[in-house]
């Protein structure tokens, strides 16, 4: 029996290009839960579009209950462009002397930038959205239909700008399949979301009662990072192995650590100026009075400034600058709740977990 199928929808953009969008339906050989994975949502994040095609050959001669649906590539056209979205009513032209840096991280050619405010461009804000305006709103309603409102797990891959990756969490519920992951921090975001930050795709995928969903951010942005990708692919087997699609147990290199949203951590921010180093990696866990970095000048190579941990919790958001200014945000020490240590055998979930 052929496990392995492909299901193809053609669109057309406001300006009359046509195009496809592609998902994969692997059926497992015993029945059991059905996991969507969904990647490539926003143009410049390319390592779920990469690693997928992978995935679902493996998938595809591996023996698991249940069924996975992947649409490596939701976005193909802003893919093309390198871009978080396709501005499909634009000047498309404005992209030919854009370039990306991380020192402008959300300049957009077409002003509309997430510091600028909402665009009905952005894919991952479209989910469940009345009248599924545009052709991006068009092809979330159809994989909406087709692969996620049925789904008893969504895992929305994307990527983003920091040495480790990490999880992004709306729902406590979600909690317990997010830690099977192996992502070092479960960043919880806002758990009441407006109308515009709650069309992303990890809210809307965790509404009905048995939906759990969640979204994990690896790799880099306008690029590969290749290093990454079977930690990608290993994380979904986790997530297949922690709710019984799959056989054995989860474990897990890492301690993986919940970090509570809008905590009372605290910001440190740099008293001197001069050349910044850290004396810690993202996500490691400090104790108060730790030392976090230093900072020397720029003449004479003298210590100027050693900053403390103001608090125990988790290094998190550390500065991309090499040079800081004084009142230059570093870091942030977040509290935070261990919720796997290093080594542990996690818990599968009850076999009947999606049917309660």
């Amino acid at each position: 029996m052929q496990r392995k199928s492909i299901h193809r929808k053609q669109f057309t953009t406001a300006g009359g290009r046509d195009f496809q969008v592609s998902y994969f339906t692997v059926a497992g050989t015993r029945p059991g839960p059905i996991l969507t994975i969904i990647a490539g949502q926003h143009g410049m994040e390319h390592s779920g579009p990469n690693l997928l095609p992978e995935l679902i050959d493996e998938l595809a001669e591996t023996d698991f209950a249940g069924i996975v649906h992947v649409c490596p590539c939701a976005n193909p056209l802003a893919l093309e462009i390198d871009y978080e979205f396709y501005p499909e009513n634009d000047d498309l032209s404005k992209i030919d002397d854009y370039y990306y840096s991380i020192f402008r991280h959300y300049y957009c050619p077409w002003g509309y930038g997430r510091g600028d405010g909402e665009t009905l461009y952005n894919m991952n804000r479209l989910w469940n959205h009345d009248g599924t305006p545009g052709v991006a709103g068009r092809i979330a309603s159809w994989l909406w239909g087709e692969i996620c409102s049925d789904a008893n797990v969504i895992i929305d891959m994307h990527s983003l700008q920091a040495d480790k990756p990490v999880i992004f969490n709306n729902r406590e519920k979600s909690v317990p399949l997010a830690r099977l992951f192996g992502a070092e921090a479960i960043m919880m975001r806002d758990p009441a979301p407006n109308k515009y930050r709650g069309g992303n795709l990890s809210w809307q995928g965790g509404i009905k009662h048995n939906q759990y969903a969640f979204c994990v951010e690896f790799s880099c942005q306008h690029g590969l990072k290749e290093s990454e990708y079977e930690w990608g692919k290993q994380g979904i087997r986790k997530v297949m192995t922690g709710i019984n699609m799959l056989e054995g147990e989860v474990v897990h290199q890492h301690p993986v650590w919940k970090v509570l949203y809008k905590n009372s951590g605290q910001v440190m921010c740099a008293g001197k100026a001069g050349h910044i180093r850290y004396k810690v990696r993202l996500y490691d866990y400090v104790r108060k009075g730790d030392v976090v970095y230093e900072i020397r000048d720029l003449e004479t190579v003298e210590l100027l400034e050693q900053g403390l941990a103001p608090n125990d919790g988790l290094v998190c958001n550390i500065s991309h600058l090499p040079v800081m200014k004084v009142n230059d945000t570093v870091c942030w020490i977040a509290d935070a709740e261990k919720i796997a240590s290093s080594g542990e055998v996690l818990d599968n979930l009850p076999r009947d977990f999606f049917e309660q």
